[in-house]
Parts: C-alpha cells; structure tokens; sequence
C-alpha cells in the first residue's frame, strides 16, 4: 500500500466514523421498511453516479 492509498483509508475510516451514529440511530427510530427503502435509495444513487462516472469521467 502506497502512502496515499493509507490516507485515503484513513478518510473513509473518518467519514465512517462520522456518519454510522446517525445511521445506526435512525436505524433505530424507524421501522424495518423506512430503513430497506433508504438503503435501496441510496445504492441506486451510488449504481448512477458510478455509471455516470465510468461513461464520462475517468479519463
């Protein structure tokens, strides 16, 4: 693993760190359905922007 490749995990470990309470706490609020929902939403915006990516960017 290069340096940089050891930062960029290090960010994403961060970003984690950041944004799991708050997923694990409305995880906890809402029910079972909201959670399976949110979670398809958000893989199929991942699904675009990665197709968006590959077609366009990239170089």
């Amino acid at each position: 693993m290069t340096q940089f490749q050891i930062l960029q995990l290090a960010a994403l470990l961060m970003v984690l760190g950041l944004v799991l309470p708050g997923f694990l706490y409305y995880a906890k609020r809402a029910g079972k359905g909201a959670l399976l929902r949110s979670i398809a939403i958000w893989l199929a915006v991942a699904l675009v922007i990665a197709l968006l990516y590959r077609t366009f960017g990239g170089g």
